[in-house]
């Protein structure tokens, strides 16, 4: 019975019963978003749990430790980063704006040793090798407890692997609260105005004070801290009186969020003070997809990790990634992919997958605008390996799809100038996506 369920070998009436006991379930613990026209809906779900290959997800775990070094430890090289993002930042006005904060708090220096990184390294199964390739480098919790209850309905003994990222996360935040050393100050989730997924955040938050009731979080969006905020003498930021010992960023991480400059002007005195911020510019620029490029690129890995094996296990998840930069190596590339636009995916800058290029839309955006093509990366365009029949439910939608698989490894790292605090694993989230949509 089992595994004619993880096939989704499953009758109407089962889909309907399942699909009814999740909905439940997402709505029970707030796993809901507001729509365009400001409703509440319980976030989309897959009925059965998507497999992953054991082998495989030990390896992104165990490799997840190495990737939070890897992005601190460049992010601390200014002229690296620099040299890495010089075409990007001439093609790319988002990044090049994000880099100008960077270039500023080089210049009046880091007030603020303590950082905290949230990471996130998404996979998917390979088809040709069998191997998982990195996708992402994110910064960025959850519907593992409902699969685990529709399981149970059927299997009680199975489950999914342990999941401890919500409270890794607000474990995470907490410390370094902690060492701001300054009891009164608030963790400050910095989000977006008429943010659709403020249930998800809020659960974050109660997350938080759960865990230590002396914590106070608030949410501010950019625009209210550019009018409500100063920063005092010894560099302390205080927003509506409040000092403020850790700035989380659920926003600021796409153009939409810096509608002004006084967005800009928010984020720049952010971090110009001295509360630990998560994440710092530094952090942000080398989520960047010219970075995940440059770190593929031969000798790179060498220089911030720490001994070969670490080189190893990261270099096993990249798959091709190729600059689209002025010059011999570029013109290479583009020459290559315009023979075989099929084989490729263009991905710019900025996290997140709606705006990927796929086929002729490929051909078209390098005929038509070349001297922007430093706004892109070129990458292999990946063969998923395993596809699976699955249920996907909206409302009261239910759709049969066939779906593939995206694990993301979520990684803490938390340092003090060069001591390195915390530096672990932080939980994962595999995420469904229909074959189709791809």
């Amino acid at each position: 019975m089992f595994s004619s369920f993880l096939r989704g070998d499953l009758s109407d009436n089962e889909v309907d019963f399942l699909a009814s006991e999740g909905r439940d379930y997402f709505l029970t613990r707030g796993m809901i978003y507001k729509n365009k026209s400001g409703n509440l809906e319980h976030r989309p779900f897959t009925v059965l749990p998507t497999p992953f290959p054991r082998r495989l997800f030990a390896a992104a775990r165990e490799v997840q430790k190495d990737f939070n070094l890897l992005v601190h430890k460049a992010s601390q090289d200014f002229q690296f980063t620099k040299d890495a993002l010089l075409s990007t930042i001439t093609a790319d006005v988002f990044t090049a704006k994000i880099f100008a904060i960077y270039e500023k708090t080089q210049e009046q220096g880091i007030d603020q040793p303590i950082s905290l990184g949230i990471f996130r390294s998404d996979y998917m199964l390979e088809q040709t090798s069998g191997s998982h390739n990195q996708e992402d480098e994110n910064l960025n919790l959850c519907i593992k407890q409902c699969h685990i209850f529709i399981m149970s309905c059927f299997q009680p003994s199975q489950s999914p692997p342990p999941n401890f990222a919500l409270d890794e996360v607000a474990e995470g935040l907490i410390k370094a609260w902690e060492l701001y050393e300054s009891p009164s100050a608030v963790i400050m989730f910095v989000v977006r105005p008429d943010e659709v997924n403020v249930y998800v955040q809020r659960i974050l938050e109660y997350s938080i004070r759960d865990k230590n009731r002396a914590v106070k979080v608030i949410r501010r969006t950019l625009t209210e801290i550019c009018t409500r905020s100063e920063i005092q003498g010894d560099k302390s930021l205080f927003v509506d009186g409040l000092e403020v010992a850790v700035a989380y960023f659920r926003a600021g991480y796409t153009p939409v969020d810096y509608p002004s400059e006084d967005e800009w002007s928010a984020r720049l005195t952010i971090e110009l003070s001295r509360c630990i911020k998560c994440p710092t510019v530094a952090h942000q620029l080398m989520g960047t997809k010219k970075m995940q490029q440059v770190f593929a690129e031969p000798g790179v890995l060498e220089r911030f990790l720490p001994n070969r094996e670490a080189v190893d296990r990261v270099r096993a998840t990249f798959t091709g990634l190729y600059t689209l930069d002025p010059g011999p190596s570029g013109d290479r590339n583009v020459e290559c992919c315009l023979q075989a636009v099929e084989r490729f995916v263009m991905k710019p800058q900025r996290e997140g997958g709606g705006n990927l290029i796929y086929g002729e839309d490929i051909r078209h955006t390098l005929q038509s605008n070349p001297e922007k093509r430093s706004q892109y990366i070129l990458m292999d365009r990946i063969r998923p390996a395993c596809i699976n029949r699955n249920f996907i439910v909206r409302q009261e939608s239910i759709k049969p799809a066939e779906i593939i698989s995206e694990l993301g490894i979520f990684g803490i790292f938390l340092s003090q100038g060069d001591e390195i605090l915390i530096n672990k694993d932080g939980g994962y989230l595999v995420r469904s996506r229909p074959w189709d949509k791809l």
